[in-house]
């Protein structure tokens, strides 16, 4: 199946326009002014802003004319943010005419993500057939041989990406089935939105990359700047549970299909 694969920067464009941009961290552009800021259910505190997905990620299984942002808690008390449909993370899909046309603010004290930029994608084709899909989200992805089950084989580059199959972790569809203690694929029609590793590769010379990070603190709630990785080039975004990879999931077959994040390990 074909999924799109994005290239990061820490430069953003000129002049970044809400309803196309694709990027992580720093605040939600177009953020309609007066809408509610996303509370975590479990502290009660602010989310951090994650993601936002314009037009330009062309995200698959969700209705045209929308905007994705995703929101997860990012407080020194752990709260269950790996969870889906628990409040602990949020994602929204707001019209293109909703949107205002700067960053909104985030409330006081909230920890901001250090901001990276898509800036241009490629495609990649992994090989398995679509009739696969229904099975990489139950059990029978156990029993698939690991080349199909694990068609990246891990490759750290094809780990965050939009559409095509969920390429999980060595854990398999267990974080998925068994999040909250609710088996999610019963009767479900279960597909990949996009999902997003716990660090991205960025293209840009490691020692700006550094730079940039060290002059961007998180916040108040997590201690000094994200982590830079100079083996591979890759930057920090997020607490995803050390090394876990956040998926966003819809189930086709429901009334209103409505996005949830989850992170496995």
């Amino acid at each position: 199946m074909l999924s799109l694969i994005p290239e990061w920067t820490i430069e953003a464009p000129q002049s970044p326009v809400p309803r196309e941009v694709v990027k992580v961290g720093g605040l939600p552009l177009g953020w309609p002014v007066g809408r509610d800021w996303p509370l975590c259910a479990e502290c009660g505190l602010p989310m951090s802003f994650l993601l936002q997905a314009g037009e330009s990620a062309q995200l698959p299984h969700t209705p045209a004319g929308q905007v994705m942002f995703v929101f997860k808690c990012e407080r020194g008390s752990v709260c269950a943010f790996w969870e889906p449909g628990t409040g602990r993370n949020c994602v929204a899909l707001l019209d293109f005419e909703d949107l205002s046309d700067a960053a909104a603010t985030a409330p006081e004290g909230t920890p901001v993500l250090l901001e990276l930029w898509a800036r241009r994608w490629r495609e990649h084709d992994d090989g398995v057939d679509a009739s696969l899909e229904p099975a990489f989200f139950d059990a029978r992805h156990d029993a698939m041989p690991e080349g199909i089950a694990y068609p990246h084989d891990f490759d750290f580059a094809l780990q965050t990406k939009v559409g095509g199959l969920p390429y999980w972790t060595a854990n398999g569809t267990v974080a998925f089935r068994y999040s909250g203690g609710t088996v999610l694929t019963e009767g479900g029609d279960w597909h990949l939105v996009l999902q997003l590793d716990t660090a991205l590769k960025v293209v840009d010379p490691i020692g700006a990359v550094q730079a940039y990070a060290d002059s961007h603190p998180v916040g108040p709630a997590r201690e000094g700047a994200a982590e830079v990785y100079p083996e591979d080039g890759s930057v920090e975004i997020a607490n995803f549970c050390l090394d876990g990879i956040g998926y966003v999931l819809v189930d086709g077959s429901a009334q209103s299909p409505e996005p949830v994040f989850l992170i496995n390990r």
